[in-house]
C-alpha cells in the first residue's frame, strides 16, 4: 500500500462512523468509535509512510486535505440526521437546535480549513487557534464515548467560532505585508490580552492550550446536555404569532 491509499482508507472509515452515528441504534457507539480510532490510526500512518518512504507528493497532500473535508462532512452530517430523525425516540419531534448546532460545526470546520488555503495563495498568513481538525475529532469521539454528543454538538457548533475570527484576524494583520505595505511587525500578528483570550492564539503543548483541552474534556465527560430545543419554540412562536 502506498500513503494515498492509507487517506483514502481513513476517509471511508470516518464516512463509516458518520453512517453510524447517523443511524443512532443500540450498536452505533461502539461502532461509530471503532472507525474513528482506525481512521486516525490511518491519518497518523499516511504521512508517516509518506515522510519515511519519500513518497510525499504534491497530489497526495492534496487528496489528504479533500479526503479530510469528506471526514469532517460525514461526521457532522450523521450528527445532524440523529439528531432530525431521532431513530431510537420515534415519539419525539426532530431537534432542531441540535440539528442546526451540527450544521454549523461543519461550517466552522470548513472555514477553518478555507481561511488558510486562501491566506497563503495571497502571500498571508491565517493559522492556528485551538480548534483545529484534531480537536474536533476528539471531540467528537469523547462524546460518542460517553453518550454525550448532544454536549459534542453545543460545544463544537459554538466555540470554533473563535478559532475562525482569530484566523481571519491573522489574515487581516499579514495583508498588508502581503502587499506591499510596510503592515506590522511579526509580534504583532496575534491578538493580545482580552482579544488574545477570546481569539485563542496558544499553540499545541503550551499550559494555556492544555488548559483548555482539559477543559473541554471536563465538560464531554461529566456534562450531559438536556435536550433542549430553543430554536423549534422559537419556529413554533414564530408560527403561531
Amino acid at each position: 500500500m502506498r500513503p494515498n491509499h492509507v487517506t483514502v482508507v481513513g476517509m471511508l472509515l470516518t464516512v463509516a462512523a458518520g453512517v453510524a452515528v447517523a443511524c443512532g441504534r443500540a450498536h452505533w457507539r461502539p461502532l461509530a468509535i471503532g472507525l474513528l480510532i482506525g481512521a486516525g490510526a490511518c491519518d497518523l500512518l499516511d504521512g508517516a509512510m509518506a515522510n519515511v518512504g519519500r513518497l510525499r507528493t504534491c497530489f497526495g497532500a492534496i487528496l489528504d486535505s479533500v479526503n479530510d473535508r469528506i471526514g469532517d462532512a460525514a461526521l457532522f452530517l450523521g450528527a445532524a440526521f440523529y439528531f432530525a430523525l431521532h431513530p431510537d425516540e420515534p415519539d419525539e419531534p426532530a431537534n432542531l437546535t441540535l440539528a442546526l448546532l451540527a450544521a454549523l460545526g461543519l461550517l466552522w470546520a470548513f472555514l477553518t480549513s478555507y481561511l488558510r488555503t486562501r491566506a497563503t495563495e495571497e502571500g498571508a498568513e491565517a493559522y492556528g487557534g485551538f480548534w483545529q481538525r484534531g480537536e474536533r475529532v476528539v471531540t467528537m469521539l469523547l462524546g460518542i464515548a460517553f453518550l454525550h454528543l448532544a454536549t459534542a454538538v453545543w460545544i463544537l457548533g459554538i466555540f470554533p467560532l473563535a478559532t475562525v475570527a482569530h484566523r481571519l484576524w491573522r489574515a487581516r494583520r499579514t495583508c498588508p505585508q502581503a502587499d506591499g505595505s510596510p503592515g506590522t511587525t511579526p509580534r504583532d500578528d496575534e491578538p493580545r490580552r482580552l482579544l488574545g483570550l477570546v481569539l485563542f492564539r496558544w499553540r499545541r503543548g503550551t499550559v494555556p492550550f492544555d488548559i483548555q483541552a482539559g477543559a473541554t474534556v471536563a465538560l464531554l465527560v461529566l456534562l450531559d446536555m438536556p435536550p433542549v430545543d430553543p430554536l423549534r419554540r422559537f419556529v413554533e412562536w414564530l408560527v403561531g404569532a
